[in-house]
């Protein structure tokens, strides 16, 4: 003998299962991106030892390739989202990033842009990022979330190095 809940107990399981479901299916999505890292998406067309932005260091500042290049990619897709959350357009600024610089700017001449930073700084290079990725598109406001929400998710993430050095 089977026994049927209320109408209303029903709704509310089955809203709690969506919504359980989309949740997992979000934490999945998550994982999934985290876990390529700047591994994964070098088989996305950017080289496994090479960054998709130039690089100027003559005064050999130590900075976190792996984590440059999640931060790159992290800023782009979140760009990307904010601009259009169903079907992203692929961005992919290109620039030098400058490590040594005089001060932490970002600076476009004509078609050549350079992020230059005085040391590496997480925080900085994202908004960088960000900055170049939509200057025309977003309003100052909607930049500043989309750094937060880079940084966020590029820390949420790990590449296999990282992975590996813990004990």
């Amino acid at each position: 003998m089977r026994t049927f809940k209320s109408g209303v107990e029903s709704l509310t399981n089955l809203g709690t299962t969506r919504n359980l479901k989309r949740t997992l299916l979000g934490a999945g999505l998550l994982l999934l991106i985290a876990g390529a890292g700047a591994k994964g998406f070098a088989q996305a067309g950017v080289a496994q030892n090479s960054t998709p932005f130039g690089v100027s260091n003559p005064k050999n500042k130590k900075w976190p390739v792996d984590e440059a290049i999640r931060i790159y990619f992290s800023a782009c897709d979140r760009v990307a989202r904010t601009i259009r959350p169903v079907d992203p357009p692929r961005l992919r600024p290109r620039f030098v990033l400058v490590l040594g610089a005089l001060n932490n700017e970002t600076v476009r001449d004509g078609r050549v842009s350079e992020v230059r930073l005085k040391n590496w700084d997480p925080a900085a290079f994202a908004q960088a990022v960000v900055i170049l990725a939509a200057r025309e598109i977003l309003s100052p406001d909607d930049m500043v979330h989309i750094t937060h929400d880079a940084l966020t998710y590029a820390r949420a993430s790990a590449s296999v190095s990282d992975l590996r050095q813990e004990p």
